[in-house]
């Protein structure tokens, strides 16, 4: 048995300069990602929720950007949140981590749906 001085708080996590140095390993990767995310969505936006519908289709279907659109910017604003809750544990020793990783999952999730947004931006040619 260890005589602690009163106030002491045992941490059983790993040392404060290996956290700081995950964080910043993985905000060279997130922070740029989540940056070429936004500026892609911004640049879709107007095409995406302008007419909603392919004005030449029968039936008026639905355009399949908007459902693109919709999965790639919650994909991109929870790869946001989980990043933010990683800095914000950061100070603690307990489970910070997990937010990173899953703010990489979520960057990882929404690559291939942001990635076949430009293609599902625009209506199909009417046949």
């Amino acid at each position: 048995m260890t005589n602690l001085p009163a106030g002491h708080v045992a941490t059983t996590g790993p040392p404060r300069a290996l956290r700081v140095l995950a964080t910043l390993v993985a905000s060279l990767v997130v922070g740029p990602v989540l940056l070429l995310y936004g500026w892609v969505l911004a640049l879709f936006s107007p095409e995406v929720t302008g007419g909603g519908r392919c004005p030449g289709q029968a039936g008026g279907g639905a355009d399949n950007g908007a459902l693109v659109w919709s999965v790639a910017a919650s994909t991109t604003v929870a790869a946001l949140l989980c990043f933010l809750f990683a800095l914000v544990r950061l100070h603690r020793g307990g489970r910070w981590w997990p937010w990173l990783v899953a703010a990489l999952v979520f960057l990882a999730v929404g690559f291939p749906v942001l990635s076949g947004l430009p293609a599902a931006a625009w209506c199909p040619p009417a046949s």
